[in-house]
């Protein structure tokens, strides 16, 4: 007998929803042109999260809304595979966030270093030295590939 696949389009289209509105309000603080006509700058920010709304409008309304309580459900109750994966996702999710606040203070260098490092902890699990390499060699590589072939300037050492 098959599993029954639990759907979450309602909970998914409510997220986008959100997002969406949250995304075209966050728009409008956006700077204004000073010549020419001030909403260009504005347009396609605007259209992107009109447009994240009225896809998560879409996906809701097409949903099982009966489904609600079973996709609620089975978050609520995880396979301890499940489980790992929900940690995974929301540290990576973290490590996102900090290297995003990191990335101008530390420069692009140590804050790459820093992000590979906690990622692939997390994938890779305890294998120190790999891990230290990939992260040294990966980082300082694009760095070089970036500044030196490409001519894109990113934040060095913040010590230099």
């Amino acid at each position: 007998m098959e599993k029954q696949k639990v759907d979450f389009n309602a909970i998914t289209g409510i997220v986008v929803i959100l997002l969406g509105i949250i995304y075209t309000i966050m728009s409008y603080s956006l700077p204004k042109a000073a010549i020419g006509n001030e909403m260009d700058p504005l347009y396609f920010p605007l259209g992107l999260g009109i447009l994240l709304t009225v896809i998560g409008l879409i996906l809701f309304l097409k949903s099982d809304k009966a489904a609600i309580k079973v996709a609620l459900n089975s978050m609520m109750t995880k396979s301890p595979k499940d489980k790992e994966v929900t940690r995974m996702v929301v540290l990576t999710c973290i490590a996102a966030v900090l290297y995003g606040l990191l990335f101008e203070h530390l420069g692009f260098i140590i804050a790459t270093f820093g992000f590979m490092m906690s990622i692939l902890f997390i994938t890779n699990g305890k294998k120190y030295v790999v891990n230290t390499a990939v992260a040294i060699i990966f980082s300082v590589s694009i760095f070089a590939i970036f500044n030196y072939a490409l001519g894109i300037p990113l934040p060095g050492l913040p010590f230099l």
